[in-house]
């Protein structure tokens, strides 16, 4: 019971303390040094990364071999080549002369059929 009570004093004190500071207002004096600072920081610290980035010594590995490409050109370039053909579409021009084949398929199937009728009655 005792928690309780402490507890709840202690509830009761800090929100009388919170509602005491907002009852007065809560107000920042204005200060006269706000603008104080005559420069950029961004540009600052900008211009100081530039420098440490130009300071660097960067050195490159000499390559040994120039056939480091880990791909096979020809074949990207048939791969592309392949999807540029199958977006494409193809329009057939109509033939006048699409019947000159000289092929009967009754006839055909008739001669087959008749050799295998041959070949069954040789065996």
């Amino acid at each position: 019971m005792k928690t309780f009570i402490k507890s709840s004093a202690l509830v009761i004190t800090a929100l009388l303390i919170s509602v005491n500071i907002f009852a007065n207002g809560f107000e920042m004096e204005t200060e006269e040094y706000i603008d104080d600072i005559p420069f950029n920081t961004q540009e600052v610290a900008t211009n100081v990364l530039y420098q440490q980035a130009l300071a660097e010594d960067f050195e490159m590995d000499n390559e040994t071999y120039v056939d480091d490409i880990p791909f096979n050109t020809e074949t990207i370039a048939g791969i592309s080549l392949s999807l540029q053909a199958m977006d494409e579409t193809f329009e057939m021009v109509d033939e006048s002369y699409i019947e000159d084949i000289p092929f009967n398929t009754e006839i055909i199937a008739a001669s087959y059929s008749d050799n295998y009728q041959t070949m069954i009655a040789k065996r």
